[in-house]
């Protein structure tokens, strides 16, 4: 037996030898990676699958780490060489799971997600393979967690932007900054933060624009046209502003159509040429100066002009924008063609002005049927010679009144005034005199209560002054004045008790106290002579309640990010307390995360 175990151990001597130069042999003649490719696995030796293999490791990728563990995976468990193989195995799978966390942290969480599941486990040695088989699990479900949360964090943004709500989005951008991923909180904040500073500047483009176009000529909307191009696609508010651009293009028309109706067909054609191809709105451009002409032409409805204007009307194509408004006209100018004469006819009857001749034109323009194209213009005619009939008849009674109110006479003057019925047109402006004359024998009565209101409440009695100016009734034209003057000072009063009320709640130094002063001195409006004081004590009872939310944070963060959102959005430390709620619920995370309690 002893000879045996001496033969062994000379045996097992002469294989360590051996191996140790067949090692250092290897040293000397090293495969490079070409020659790796080129290996024939069955005759290839462990210590050079196994130099390969981290050949192909070395490069630090997916595929090289995959062919490295598959290149020395079959090794046998008893070989000399299994203890390193397994220590490289765990190496490179390790490895693996790096380049798939890099992956997610640039932001590719589909391809993190591939690459941990391609780590070959089953390669791994059975304590290696379900400790790494849980460290996977683990690390892909919390990838998923942080982008379920970036991305609802997203989708919070979007909306946001999608309501041009610029501070709500800045406040949902800063809570990516501590989801736990590179690429949310740099890249993705980035793009965000870019998109709110470039809706802000555009928005005060967009509002300039139109502050700009509402002047309603036609240089200002080209330069109101000029200053929304400087939105880029890129910008939250692109809809917005291709919207913009074509109603600027229809506001130029519609300033051409106005030129038009004023019978200013140059000025109009002019305009209507100034539309900018940017707008999307030129083609209908052009096809109203076509149309201009020939509603121009038409304005004299004669037969030769109706002819003219409908030959001009047809050479607008069917898939122009006016081709339904060419052909309404053209229908009726069609149809206006037999009733020239009948409106040309009563003009001639109404040009002397008697009003025996106006009431015959009036009788004559109405045989025009309602349904045909000419109706129009006569109405207006028949409206226009009705008006001029009506004052005819109604001027002198007005005169008259006038006269009654000269002389003193209020009462004769409005009685007189009044016969004059609603339906005619001097009905407006005699009621305005009736108005007036009466508001004139109100006045008389109602001056001396409203002064005497006044003083009693410049002597400080409020409520003397509000029943006094209560007298005054809603038929008196110092009935608003007199109104005016009691809300002045009920508001005066309840302002008073608010700010009151708030300096009470506050006076008891809590949270909950300096919280309920703020809302109750928020109800002050803002052109009450109070307003300045309010604010002035609304700002430092919000640094109050910073103070104690500071004071709060190290024992209770809950508690301190609630008190701390009571601040209200007014105050100039709105800012610094979103930053310490930001803090302190990254903080609060952490410590979950920790099992810490809050």
């Amino acid at each position: 037996m002893a000879s045996r175990a001496l033969l062994g151990g000379l045996f097992l001597g002469l294989l360590i030898v051996g191996s140790g130069l067949v090692a250092a042999a290897m040293l000397f003649k090293l495969p490079d990676e070409a020659n790796c490719r080129t290996l024939f696995l069955p005759t290839t030796t462990a210590s050079r699958r196994l130099y390969c293999a981290q050949v192909y490791a070395d490069r630090n990728t997916v595929d090289g780490l995959l062919e490295a563990i598959e290149l020395v995976r079959e090794l046998p468990a008893d070989h000399a060489l299994r203890p390193e193989v397994d220590r490289q195995l765990e190496l490179w799978a390790q490895a693996l799971l790096d380049l798939a966390e890099t992956d997610f942290q640039a932001g590719d969480l589909d391809q993190a997600i591939q690459t941990a599941e391609r780590i070959p486990l089953s390669a791994l040695p059975d304590g290696i393979r379900s400790r790494l088989a849980i460290l996977i699990a683990d690390r892909v479900d919390g990838w998923q967690k942080i982008w379920d949360e970036a991305t609802a964090i997203a989708a919070a943004i979007e909306r946001e932007l999608d309501q041009l709500r610029w501070g709500p989005a800045f406040q949902q951008i800063t809570r990516l900054l501590g989801v736990g991923n590179r690429y949310w909180e740099t890249t993705r904040y980035q793009e965000y933060a870019k998109a709110i500073q470039l809706g802000r500047q555009d928005s005060s483009k967009v509002e300039r624009a139109q502050g700009i176009a509402a002047r309603d000529d036609v240089e200002s909307v080209l330069e109101a046209i000029k200053l929304i191009q400087e939105v880029g696609l890129a910008s939250p508010l692109r809809i917005r502003a291709q919207t913009l651009l074509r109603e600027f293009g229809q506001q130029i028309i519609d300033i051409a159509d106005r030129q038009l109706e004023a019978d200013d067909l140059t000025g109009a054609i002019a305009t209507a040429r100034k539309v900018p191809t940017v707008t999307g709105m030129k083609p209908k451009a052009n096809d109203f100066v076509v149309l201009a002409r020939a509603r121009y032409t038409a304005r004299r409805p004669t037969a030769t002009n109706l002819e003219a204007a409908i030959a001009q009307a047809r050479s607008i194509e069917f898939n122009s924008p006016l081709y339904g408004d060419a052909q309404s006209w053209i229908a009726r100018w069609q149809d206006g063609l037999g009733q020239v004469a009948i409106l040309e006819r009563a003009r001639s009857l109404a040009s002397s002005g008697e009003a025996e001749d106006l009431r015959l034109a009036i009788a004559t323009a109405r045989e025009i049927p309602t349904s045909n194209a000419l109706w129009e213009r006569a109405e207006g005619e028949i409206e226009r010679w009705s008006v001029q009939l009506d004052t005819t008849q109604d001027r002198p009674i007005l005169g008259r009144a006038r006269e009654l109110a000269d002389q003193g006479e209020l009462e004769a003057a409005i009685a007189t005034a009044s016969q004059i019925v609603s339906s005619r047109p001097l009905y407006s402006e005699a009621q305005r005199q009736i108005v007036q004359w009466q508001g004139s024998i109100a006045r008389q009565g109602d001056t001396p209560i409203l002064a005497r209101a006044r003083g009693l409440a410049d002597s400080g009695n409020i409520n003397a002054a509000i029943a006094a100016a209560e007298e005054i009734p809603d038929s008196s034209p110092l009935y608003t004045e007199a109104q005016a003057a009691i809300a002045d000072w009920v508001g005066q009063t309840q302002d008073q008790q608010d700010l009151d009320e708030a300096y009470n709640l506050a006076s008891y130094g809590t949270a909950e106290g300096f919280d309920a002063a703020i809302q109750s001195a928020s109800t002050i409006s803002s052109g009450s002579y109070l307003a300045e004081e309010s604010a002035r004590a609304i700002e430092l009872w919000s640094r109050s309640l910073l103070s104690i939310a500071t004071e709060r944070a190290s024992n209770d963060l809950a508690t301190a990010i609630d008190i701390a959102r009571r601040i209200p959005i007014t105050s100039d430390i709105y800012a610094t307390a979103q930053l310490q709620i930001t803090n302190w619920e990254a903080q609060l995370r952490v410590n979950a995360d920790r099992g810490v309690q809050p």
